[in-house]
């Protein structure tokens, strides 16, 4: 076998093992990348004020009213969202209740006292917005130590990314955790046998994906 010929087959040893290990790391992303977006803080600590996030509210009101029963935390807020298209039926006497009403009345048939719950004003459209809003009421309430977010289970990894974030932008240093509803019907481990978990797996990465390289900078 002359060297030109050693050279090529080297060379073709070289690229079947990348491709090999490629693979074999790309099979083990998608085999963990549903369960990598569900983070939970275990043991779950007590938190001065555990935040709702806007989205879906079943599932994150029915955790946040298990989370003040279980007395792992003293105070639930929310971020006031905008309700788009509100403003075209409101002069005919219209009003459509967004998410933050709806899911403080949730709360309250839950059980959750009035005075425990706090809806911080504004037009929050997004994840960052929240974190923003939050942001400066944490700087405005000094003597909150431990904050929680309740989200649906897919949304936490993200959530977590999002209001480290922009905590580290407003110089707040709070102990976060994250608390994943238990009511979300997601399937973390098995996310390819159902078609909404891997839509949910699909959007959420690519929301990663663009916070991390465009969003973050």
């Amino acid at each position: 076998m002359d060297t030109q010929q050693k050279k090529i087959n080297s060379t073709l040893k070289i690229v079947t093992t990348a491709g090999f290990l490629f693979l074999m790391i790309f099979i083990l992303f998608l085999r963990h990348a549903g369960t990598y977006l569900v983070k939970q803080a275990d043991p779950l600590p007590k938190s001065d004020a555990a935040i709702i996030l806007m989205g879906s509210i079943a599932d994150r009101v029915l955790e946040a009213a298990d989370t003040y029963k279980a007395g792992q935390t003293d105070r639930i807020v929310i971020v006031n969202n905008i309700q788009y298209g509100s403003e075209s039926l409101q002069p005919y006497g219209v009003n459509i209740p967004n998410f933050a009403s709806l899911s403080v009345d949730a709360l309250q048939q839950l059980g959750v006292p009035d005075s425990l719950i706090t809806v911080l004003p504004g037009r929050a459209s997004s994840t960052r917005a929240e974190a923003d809003t939050i942001a400066s009421w944490l700087q405005a309430n000094p003597a909150i130590d431990t904050l929680a977010i309740i989200s649906s289970s897919a949304h936490t990894r993200r959530a977590y990314m999002i209001f480290s974030d922009s905590f580290d932008d407003a110089g707040i240093h709070v102990t976060l955790v994250t608390i994943p509803s238990k009511y979300s019907e997601f399937t973390g481990e098995r996310w390819w046998t159902d078609r909404e978990s891997a839509k949910q797996v699909f959007m959420e990465w690519v929301k990663i994906l663009s916070f991390v390289l465009v969003e973050k900078w």
